[in-house]
C-alpha cells in the first residue's frame, strides 16, 4: 500500500512539473519558417545599402535568416531577357512574398504569378505602367513603392542647369521602349521648353546600345545626360563612358556617387527599402497586397562628387552644395 501511494504522489509531481514547463516553451510547435524571395533587376552591389537596410528591418521584426526566414536571391544584371526564367526560378521556390525593382522586373512578375504577393519598391508611374489600379487601393496581388520618378527627373534637370547655367541640349539615356521612360521623357521635354532649353532620347538599355550611344554623341552632342533608373545595372559603364567623353551626368541612386558621378538626386531609397521589409512582415503575417497602399516617398537625397567636377572642369554652385546630403570632396 505504502509502494502504491508513493508511485501516485511521483506521478503527481511529474505531472506538474510538465504543466509548469509547458508555457517556456519545452514541447511546444516551433515558429513557422517564412519564405522570402528577391528579383534584383541591377546587382546587388549597385543597390548594396538599400538591401542592408532592409535586411537590418527584417531583424528588427525578429526574422534570422537561416532560422526562421529563408531567402532566395537573384539578380539580372540589368538584362530584360534574362527576367522571365529568373521570376520563374524564384516562383519554383513557393515564396510567400517577392520583393521586386523596377517596372520592367515588376511587369514580368505580374505575367508569371497572379496569386504569389509582389511588392516593387520602385517604379516610376505604378498606375500610369498598370501595376496598380489606384495607389490608395492597389487591388490584385501587388503594391509596393512610387519612386515618383516623373516629378523627380524634373528637378534632376533644374539641378543640371543649375550646374550648366549655359546648357540647352540635353538627352535622357534609357530604352525608349520602357513606358515609365516613356512618362519621364514626356515630361522632361515640357519642363525643358519652359527653360528655353531641350531633352532628347538617347536609347538604350544594354551594354552594347549604351556604347552606341555614346559614339553618337560625337556627332550629335548633348551638354549633360539624365541617366533612367531603370539602366541601374550599367550604371558603371555610364559612368566611365562620361568620364571619358566628359559629359556630365545625372543618376538616382545615391551609390553612384562614389562610382564618380557628378551628382545624384532622387528618393531616400534606404528609406524605401526599410519601408519595403515592414510591408513583406505585414503580407507574412497575414495582409493583404491589395489592401496596403502605394506610398510615395518622403525624403529625398541630393550628393555631389567635386572630384568629379573637377575633372570636367566645372565649378559647383554654393547654392547646390548647401542643399547636399553628401559632397565627396
Amino acid at each position: 500500500m505504502r509502494r502504491r501511494i508513493v508511485v501516485r504522489r511521483l506521478a503527481l509531481l511529474a505531472a506538474a512539473g510538465s504543466m509548469l514547463i509547458a508555457p517556456f516553451g519545452f514541447g511546444q510547435p516551433a515558429a513557422p519558417v517564412r519564405r522570402i524571395a528577391i528579383l534584383e533587376y541591377g546587382d546587388m552591389a549597385a543597390r548594396a545599402s538599400s538591401w542592408a537596410a532592409f535586411d537590418v528591418r527584417l531583424r528588427e521584426l525578429g526574422y534570422v535568416e537561416g532560422s526562421n526566414l529563408l531567402v532566395e536571391r537573384r539578380w539580372a544584371q540589368g538584362i530584360d531577357a534574362r527576367l522571365p526564367a529568373l521570376g520563374r526560378e524564384l516562383l519554383a521556390a513557393r515564396p510567400q512574398v517577392i520583393l521586386v525593382n523596377t517596372t520592367p522586373a515588376t511587369q514580368v512578375l505580374m505575367r508569371l504569378t497572379d496569386t504569389v504577393p509582389i511588392v516593387f519598391t520602385g517604379a516610376a508611374d505604378p498606375v500610369g505602367t498598370g501595376l496598380v489600379a489606384s495607389l490608395a487601393r492597389p487591388g490584385g496581388n501587388v503594391t509596393g513603392f512610387s519612386s515618383q520618378l516623373v516629378d523627380i527627373n524634373e528637378k534632376r534637370l533644374e539641378l543640371l542647369r543649375e550646374i550648366l547655367p549655359r546648357a540647352k541640349q540635353f538627352a535622357l539615356l534609357g530604352p525608349g521602349s520602357n513606358r515609365g521612360v516613356q512618362a519621364v521623357l514626356k515630361r522632361l521635354q515640357a519642363s525643358a521648353r519652359s527653360l528655353g532649353a531641350e531633352v532628347r532620347l538617347l536609347d538604350a538599355g544594354d551594354p552594347g546600345t549604351i556604347e552606341r550611344a555614346f559614339e553618337r554623341l560625337r556627332s550629335e552632342p548633348v551638354d549633360a545626360l539624365l541617366v533612367a533608373s531603370v539602366l541601374v545595372g550599367h550604371n558603371r559603364q555610364i559612368v566611365d563612358l562620361s568620364t571619358k567623353s566628359r559629359i556630365p551626368a545625372s543618376y538616382i541612386q545615391k551609390g553612384m556617387l562614389e562610382a564618380g558621378a557628378l551628382v545624384v538626386f532622387g528618393p531616400d531609397t534606404d528609406a524605401h527599402y526599410r519601408r519595403a521589409a515592414d510591408y513583406a512582415h505585414r503580407i507574412l503575417t497575414g495582409t493583404k497586397p491589395a489592401d496596403l497602399p502605394v506610398e510615395q516617398p518622403k525624403d529625398f537625397w541630393l550628393g555631389v562628387n567635386l572630384q568629379t567636377a573637377k575633372a570636367f572642369g566645372l565649378k559647383i554652385p554654393q547654392s547646390v552644395l548647401v542643399r547636399a546630403n553628401r559632397v565627396i570632396e
